[in-house]
């Protein structure tokens, strides 16, 4: 059977998955609010037929569909699922494609109670890479067809968890990691740039990472946080004196002491020998994990 698909939102991101639906020759539909619009209406309505693909100005005329995608703002990715809710037909796949909270993703599946809801997220450079390469981890019950019908469709999707709010979970903590190093360096560069040394530290810093693979560098990182969180606070409030003396607010530096003290004193009252390096990253987080949240015993 050739699948009906319909999109939610002709944006950035909209465009990019929908010309990859729409070049792999899908029956695809669109939907935008902004085709309302006189203003700007009649262009986006140009550009969406432009890439092969109906537009609809009216969310009801998605009620056909066998798969619904979701791309629009974070902001409205809620609001969009609620206001198909009622034209979703019985077991319509809706993917929301969006990044939003876990919560938001089971509101959503929530809403949609007749349809087979599946939490998608993008990353790894996102609409920037060509769309076929963007990769789609999804989660739910049936994020398996989901993976399944996106790749024959030309696009690259694989299942990371059972449970709706696993993918969107997923995304948000790799924006810890990667929203976390753009503020750390934002920080770094700012208080070096008023000590003139810039290049210094751009030197430093990638010869020390380009020693490791990410995944051997985290595993360093976390399992030697374990044997010398103690030690490393005096340095790193060092650091956070450092930034704060150029006059660069030392936000980030700030909350690296606070977690190198909560980890230090809670690791002390657990009985833990300073500088026993953990043998593995399991046995590090396990470590950290038991640990009591005032990092008292």
């Amino acid at each position: 059977m050739t699948l009906r698909w319909g999109l939610v939102g002709f944006g950035e991101a909209g465009r990019v998955i929908g010309g990859v639906l729409a070049g792999a020759g899908a029956d695809l539909a669109v939907h935008d609010r902004a085709l309302l619009d006189p203003a700007r209406g009649p262009g986006l309505a140009e550009a969406i037929s432009a890439i092969g693909a109906v537009p609809v100005a009216d969310v009801a005329q998605l009620a056909d569909r066998d798969v619904v995608l979701s791309l629009v703002t974070p902001a409205t990715a809620l609001a969009a699922a609620v206001g198909f809710a009622p034209h979703a037909r019985d077991g319509v796949l809706y993917l929301d494609l969006n990044s939003t909270a876990p919560t938001d993703k089971r509101a959503m599946a929530a809403a949609l109670t007749g349809a087979r809801v599946v939490d998608g997220v993008m990353t790894g450079g996102g609409i920037q890479l060509d769309g076929a390469r963007i990769p789609i981890s999804l989660a739910g019950p049936d994020a398996a067809e989901a993976a399944q019908v996106l790749t024959g469709a030309g696009l690259t999707a694989a299942v990371v968890g059972a449970e709706i709010g696993a993918a969107a979970a997923l995304k948000m903590l790799r924006s810890v990691v990667v929203k976390g190093m753009e503020g750390l360096w934002v920080e770094a560069l700012l208080a070096a740039r008023e000590l003139d040394v810039v290049e210094p530290l751009m030197a430093m810093i990638e010869e020390t990472l380009d020693r490791w693979s990410t995944r051997d560098f985290a595993t360093m990182l976390v399992t030697t946080h374990v044997a010398h969180a103690g030690r490393r606070s005096a340095e790193v409030a060092m650091a956070r004196d450092t930034v704060a003396g150029t006059g660069v607010p030392p936000l980030l530096t700030s909350g690296l002491l606070a977690r190198h003290q909560l980890s230090a004193r809670g690791l002390a009252a657990a009985g833990h020998e300073p500088g026993a390096v953990p043998p593995t990253l399991a046995a590090a987080l396990e470590a950290l994990r038991s640990l009591p949240a005032d990092g008292t015993g």
